[in-house]
């Protein structure tokens, strides 16, 4: 990778009891890509994911975000300098409807902007304004503009991964963590998720991604990390590593 890294992982070691979950991972994430994590399950790559977003300590190794070592920062400290993501577990406000699930996740000192007793009602008329216009920028982004109403139990799978990366989008982060966006897809919704990622990424995003569609990883990644037991295993753009002979054997056992 040419540019330096946007973000460096050194050495990255992390045990659960006997189980040495991460072992001595390294990589770095170019501002502006898309980098994708990929390996069989089991192979550590969630766990990596927890320890860049603060949910997890690493036993070993460092993370540098923009050049500021991030290692032990709890995850509400990250979120603040730009980092935010999504999990495999959805964790939406199932009875609120799509609007409010993204409108909530605004940033809070916004939201509490507009009760603030010592501004003048004009300011925050305008300061509602302008998260009610971000809130609606969001859902058209993701095609969800229909549905901002809709209470968010009574949508589909894809729909309801859809609003996940909403609120996301609403953290004002510039580096994205999408914890296996495509899983449970349909083939059309994958289409239109490849479309949103790469349109996150012109509007100036970096996201880092974990999935096991291989199809679509090769489709839209710029990077491709493969984890094997903690390890790296290989690290190279879509073709070199459709073409590596280790990670064919790791994923179709031959």
């Amino acid at each position: 990778m040419a540019s330096a890294p946007y973000l460096q992982v050194e050495g990255l070691w992390k045990a659960f009891g006997g189980l040495q979950a991460v072992k001595d991972v390294r990589f770095g994430v170019v501002k502006g890509a898309i980098t994708s994590l990929i390996g069989p399950n089991g192979a550590g790559k969630t766990t990596v994911f927890d320890l860049i977003s603060g949910f997890l300590i690493p036993d070993r190794g460092r993370i540098i975000f923009r050049g500021r070592d991030l290692t032990g920062f709890r995850p509400h400290e990250i979120v603040s300098l730009g980092i935010a993501r999504t999990f495999q577990h959805l964790g939406l406000f199932y009875q609120l409807s799509v609007w409010d699930n993204v409108f909530l996740a605004l940033p809070a000192k916004r939201r509490e902007q507009l009760w603030a007793v010592f501004l003048p009602r004009r300011a925050v008329r305008e300061e509602e304004g302008l998260l009610v216009d971000r809130t609606a920028e969001i859902l058209e982004f993701l095609g969800l503009g229909d549905k901002a109403s809709e209470q968010v139990a009574n949508l589909s799978w894809g729909d309801q991964k859809l609003v996940s990366i909403g609120r996301l989008l609403a953290t004002d982060s510039e580096f994205l963590l999408m914890d296996e966006p495509a899983a449970g897809l349909s083939d059309e919704q994958i289409v239109h998720l490849k479309s949103l990622l790469k349109g996150l990424v012109a509007r100036g995003k970096t996201v880092l991604l974990i999935d096991h569609n291989m199809e679509a990883i090769l489709d839209i990644s710029d990077w491709v990390i493969v984890l094997n037991f903690g390890q790296i295993l290989a690290a190279g753009k879509p073709a070199e590593i459709l073409a590596n002979e280790d990670v064919v054997r790791v994923y179709l056992g031959v």
